[in-house]
Order: C-alpha cells, then structure tokens, then sequence
C-alpha cells in the first residue's frame, strides 16, 4: 500500500479511478473514512494495491488523520464543501447531524457547522438537557429545549423519522437545522448569526 495527500477538490470517487480502485476498496484501506462524501484536505489516504514504498504524487511523510482536518473538500457526490467542523463533542454531534441532513437532500452549503455552533453556544452552552422554563414559550406550555432550544411543536414538525428525541443532541440539530433552512433559507441566515458575522449580537431565533 502507498500513501496519497488529499487535496481540495479531491473526492474519492475520482481518486478510485486515478489509482485503478473503488471508492469500496479505498474506504476499506482507510477505516476512519465513514462516509464516502466526507474527506479532508491534507488528510493521508492509504491506497490499497500499492507498493510499500509507493508515494503518491503530493503524498508526505506525515498528515493528519482522516478524521480531522483544515479544510473539507468535495465529496464524491459533489456536494459543495459545508465549512470547517468545530472540535469536541458539539462538532462531533454536529458532524453527525450534518451527514444524516446530507443523506436526507438538504444542501451542504445550507447549514454550515461554524454557525451550527454558534446557536448552540448561545442557546444552550453545549447542554442537551437545557430547558428554557421562563419565556413566552414556556408560558404557553411549549418551553424551548435541548441543544438548539426547539419547542416540541417545532420539532415534531421538522425532526426526520427515527430521530424523534428532542433531548437527543442529533436530533436536536437535525431538526432545528431543517427548521432553519425552511425559515430563513439557511442557517447562515438565522438573524442572531446574521446579527454576530456583522459584529453585533446574537438574537434568538
């Protein structure tokens, strides 16, 4: 086997063909890759079939694992790029939520993870089991909880089949995203996200 260094705008797919593989065969090679649409630039590929002392043009001695990463890039379905996932546990409920949406049609570019984060830190500092007993939601009996602070009403109307768990972080996200896409077209345009990218304040949303 040989080792290859992921460049932007690589996607497995166009790499299997470079190397005479299948997208299979390198996601076999490469068992931290979990999905075939979801690569990182500068990341080592492992290329099955190859000498060991074969190096791919562009390949060093060192990269990062195929988890992590500076910038990802195209997957293989061409799905344009979402942004850089945060760190941590919340990047990693992000990356999670992120892949199920992706898997269900919405566009990548419609619900960047930076942002993603953002709401949740200001809505619930990272907490799934926050719950908002005080505000006019919580007066009409629908408090807001969770990650991203959905009432049930607004949950139920946006969660997708088999993630039903409103405390669930994953299901938080996925269906408060889909809530943000189908109100302000995408979560970028979420106005406490608008309000902090323009150097002013977070507003709930």
């Amino acid at each position: 086997m040989g080792d290859y260094r992921i460049k932007s705008g690589d996607t497995l797919g166009a790499l299997a063909k470079r190397f005479n593989t299948d997208v299979g065969s390198l996601m076999k090679a490469n068992p931290n890759i979990k999905n075939a649409d979801l690569i990182y630039a500068d990341a080592k590929l492992t290329i099955p079939g190859a000498k060991d002392e074969f190096q791919a043009e562009g390949a060093g001695p060192k990269g990062p694992d195929l988890t992590g990463g500076t910038q990802q890039t195209q997957g293989s379905s061409g799905a344009e790029p979402v942004g850089e996932m945060p760190p941590g546990q919340v990047g990693d409920w992000i990356k999670q939520a992120t892949d199920i949406l992706k898997a269900n049609g919405i566009p990548a570019d419609k619900m960047n993870p930076q942002d993603i984060a953002k709401i949740i830190e200001h809505e619930s500092s990272g907490n799934p089991n926050a719950i908002n007993n005080w505000d006019s939601n919580a007066q009409k009996g629908t408090p807001s909880i969770g990650l991203m602070q959905t009432i049930q009403p607004t949950f139920d109307a946006h969660k997708l089949p088999g993630h039903d768990n409103i405390r669930n972080p994953v299901d938080n996200i996925i269906a408060a995203v889909r809530y943000s896409i189908e109100r302000y077209g995408s979560v970028s345009n979420v106005p406490g996200i608008k309000g902090l990218n323009g150097g002013g304040a977070y507003v709930g949303y």
